[in-house]
């Protein structure tokens, strides 16, 4: 009994310590992002995070507008309610399933890489290089990257939704014979400023939750080459459920309180 209680005591104690230093690097890192002067690489890390993204959030994100109304109209066409398949599509993609796509997307393309690169510099301490000659690791590989994230990956949770509505529109007009018209009517009858808005705040809080997450696992990598793919893997893995635990948090907050 002994034994449990101290394992999941020191369990505990894991998980405040890796939360507690996850919070620290995050709140550094929005110090310097905005103290810094002139932020190096900027530009890079929007390309490397926003655009090389894009064809992939393209691709998904019209294929799932194009599922949804699928889905939806088969089952709402038995009631005669098939026209309300856009206005389905619009709300799920806005307010949730568009923020949630696009930041699985960033944690599984950016965030792994993010953290085999700063890992890497670990390992082969160009990190501990870096702190001799009075450089900031944190100003410098870590407030650039967030900057950027935090730009990009609202700008694709928007172009993930209007291209949902466009592959939903294909499906629903082409296939299902809704009167175009009524179609775009109902998709953005019941959605308005206020929802765009939660998309853009949850988009903004999963884009710090990646690049905070795999900064942290690669500051924290040790062992070699095996360390490095440790800690890309668990990078994933942990934005994977804190995206989804602050997007739990994040609903409540807006739509039931």
């Amino acid at each position: 009994m002994l034994k449990l209680t101290t394992k999941i005591g020191r369990a505990i104690l894991d998980y405040i310590s890796y939360f507690g230093s996850l919070t620290m690097l995050t709140a550094n890192a929005f110090k310097d992002m905005f103290t810094v002067k002139k932020q190096t690489n900027i530009f890079k890390h929007l390309n490397n995070i926003g655009l090389n993204s894009l064809p992939l959030v393209v691709i998904i994100s019209i294929f799932t507008g194009m599922v949804l109304v699928m889905e939806t109209a088969y089952t709402l066409k038995r009631f005669g309610a098939e026209i309300y398949s856009g206005s389905i599509v619009s709300v799920s993609m806005i307010r949730e399933l568009g923020p949630v796509f696009v930041a699985i997307i960033l944690a599984g393309r950016v965030g792994g890489a993010i953290a085999a690169e700063i890992g890497t510099m670990k390992i082969t301490e160009q990190i501990d290089a870096m702190e001799i000659l009075a450089v900031d690791p944190v100003a410098y590989l870590i407030s650039p990257r967030l900057f950027a994230g935090i730009i990009a990956l609202p700008s694709l949770f928007l172009v993930s939704f209007f291209l949902a509505i466009t592959g939903a529109a294909l499906v629903g007009i082409v296939l299902v014979n809704i009167p175009s018209g009524m179609f775009f009517y109902q998709t953005f009858r019941f959605i308005g400023p206020r929802d765009f808005v939660i998309g853009i705040i949850k988009s903004v809080v999963f884009a710090v939750v990646v690049i905070a997450v795999s900064a942290n696992e690669g500051l924290r990598t040790s062992g070699g080459a095996v360390g490095v793919g440790k800690a890309a893997t668990t990078s994933v893995v942990v934005s994977f459920f804190l995206i989804i635990l602050c997007n739990l948090l994040l609903t409540g907050f807006f739509y039931f309180i």
